[in-house]
């Protein structure tokens, strides 16, 4: 099964302590934001991939049917 979220060449990958890190170096009235933006995309990711799964594992499963042109 292929990663359904693509890869952003351009930007390094931070761990959730590299980001909680740069969210504590911002201006106290940004962290709210930040943090408010960090979880959803998390969140977002989340559902992508578990829809994915769902999908995966049901690929041949009777309830779905195949649609075509």
């Amino acid at each position: 099964m292929l990663n359904p979220i693509p890869k952003q060449s351009w930007y390094a990958t931070l761990n959730a302590n590299d980001v909680a890190r740069l969210i504590s170096e911002l201006p106290k009235k940004h962290q709210a934001t930040a943090t408010l933006i960090y979880m959803g995309t998390v969140n977002m990711c989340h559902d992508a991939v578990a829809a994915t799964i769902e999908a995966y594992n049901h690929r041949d499963a009777k309830e779905y049917p195949v649609v075509t042109d």
